[in-house]
């Protein structure tokens, strides 16, 4: 697989990823058991009187989906850490049955003032489902090496 590096990052570029994550009962389920019980998550009679109408993914497997899918870009990015997630937005709910996809967009890139081999690059995340309906948002911001 080739590397990626902060240098080959370019404000403007638009990466969609060719993988889907599908909302599966077992998927949405056995995550919110371990992580979050609400019962909208985790009982399917619960869920359909919720406003809702049907079992719904919590906002920390709705994240956890976002890495899933970003890990599949074509390329291996040469990250030596996360620096946050800001704007994390939560538009639309995640439901049983949807089909999810995630869209990169390059928002800024800034090379380290303190430590040529590395920079910053703030990507923002949007996963849309099978309706082309924004579900989630959120920049993400990395620590990532550059070419020596």
């Amino acid at each position: 697989m080739t590397m990626r590096y902060f240098d080959d990052f370019v404000v403007g570029e638009r990466h969609e990823i060719d993988a889907v994550y599908d909302m599966t009962e077992d998927e949405i389920v056995s995550f919110a058991t371990k992580w979050d019980p609400q019962p909208f998550h985790v009982d399917e009679e619960a869920a359909a009187k919720s406003v809702y109408g049907t079992l719904t993914a919590c906002g920390t497997h709705i994240q956890a989906v976002v890495l899933w899918l970003a890990a599949r870009l074509p390329e291996e990015t040469a990250v030596i850490g996360a620096l946050g997630y800001d704007e994390v937005r939560f538009l639309k709910a995640a439901k049983l049955g949807d089909r999810l996809r995630l869209v990169i967009d390059c928002i800024e890139t800034k090379p380290s003032s303190s430590k040529p081999d590395r920079g910053v690059v703030k990507n923002r995340h949007t996963l849309l489902n099978q309706s082309g309906e924004t579900i989630f948002t959120q920049t993400t911001t990395l620590l990532i090496a550059r070419k020596m």
